[in-house]
């Protein structure tokens, strides 16, 4: 591997995805041990709801994403038109939170930066497609297979928690409800 005297380049990206992992791992730790330690010490019982997490992850994951996503496209567009892309998926996003397309502001966030990675997944699935032997294809696409099912399970996540319909209505005993 040579070294390159760039800053953005393949191991920098890399090292800023980990670091990035390892905030997120931190958060979710300490979101989990709190009511524990607030137990023991106090004997208070305390819950974490979904809102704890979702508001202290959501800026970490989002730049996970995009990290992942220069990644991707770091080895074959370079530096400049990978630091271009990352910039405007994240122009992107912080247009559509301003928009609000959808009308819900993490879900706004999130289709441009998961819309992105989507498209870089399947460009290295065309890219390892193009390869001669079969058996290079087959190595190459299924490392993106996994890179794709992240991918959905952040849609489902994002999804099932911001798309959520919560109501409710009186319903007197004598009428049907």
């Amino acid at each position: 591997m040579k070294k390159s005297k760039d800053l953005v380049n393949s191991s920098n990206i890399m090292l800023a995805a980990v670091l990035t992992m390892l905030l997120l791992a931190a958060l979710i730790t300490v979101g989990m041990l709190t009511p524990l330690i607030v137990r023991l010490t106090t004997g208070v019982e305390m819950g974490m709801t979904a809102e704890y997490f979702n508001n202290r992850s959501a800026l970490p994951t989002a730049a996970l994403v995009i990290l992942l996503t220069m990644g991707l496209l770091y080895g074959y567009f370079g530096a400049k038109k990978t630091l271009f892309v990352g910039g405007l998926t994240v122009a992107i996003s912080i247009a559509f939170a301003f928009l609000s397309p959808f009308g819900n502001l993490p879900l706004d966030v999130t289709v441009p930066l998961v819309s992105m990675a989507l498209v870089a997944t399947s460009y290295k699935i065309y890219m390892s497609l193009q390869r001669d032997s079969r058996a290079m294809k087959l190595r190459g696409v299924s490392a993106h297979v996994i890179h794709l099912g992240i991918i959905l399970i952040l849609i489902g996540i994002v999804a099932s928690s911001n798309l959520k319909v919560d109501g409710s209505a009186v319903v007197s005993m004598d009428s049907a409800g």
